[in-house]
This record gives structure tokens, sequence and C-alpha cells, in this order.
């Protein structure tokens, strides 16, 4: 593992199309969740993932409570607007 940011970032970025194939695991709850890598650039990596709600209702109905889907309509449904909004 490399411990040097420059090195890590130009090895990214030099493999970037390879790396951006490879799509990452990701255990949130009790549940593996997969990632695509859809950017790698020179100051971050961008993981990305579509959770349709559909599977969002599906999850709730089947009782999960930790799953990523769960999470994400937990935050929509608890969200409030400021005033500047």
């Amino acid at each position: 593992m490399s411990d040097n940011f420059e090195e890590l970032k130009n090895k990214a970025v030099d493999n970037k199309q390879g790396i951006k194939k490879e799509g990452l695991t990701i255990i949130v709850g009790n549940n593996e969740e997969e990632f695509r890598i859809s950017g790698i650039g020179e100051k971050a990596v961008k993981i990305e993932k579509f959770i349709k709600y559909e599977d969002m209702i599906e999850e709730f109905e089947q009782g999960n409570e930790d799953t990523l889907g769960i999470m994400i309509k937990k935050l929509i449904e608890e969200f409030e607007p400021s005033a500047e909004e």
C-alpha cells in the first residue's frame, strides 16, 4: 500500500481506464453494494451507484433497516429545506 499522495494519484490517473472497469464492492450494513468508478482525476476518485425508488420501497417492505436504499429513503423522508432554498 502506498502512503505517498503523488504516487497514488499518478498511478490512478495513468491507469484510469482499467481501474474504471474494475468497479468497487463496499459492505453497507449486512449487504454488499456494487459501485461504479465513474471518474478518476487529479484530486479525487468518483464512485456512483443508481438506487431505484422501487428498490428502496421493496427493501422497506422486506423489513430491512441498514441497507443503502433504506438510508437514502430516510434521508429523503427526513429532509427539510432551509429557508434559503
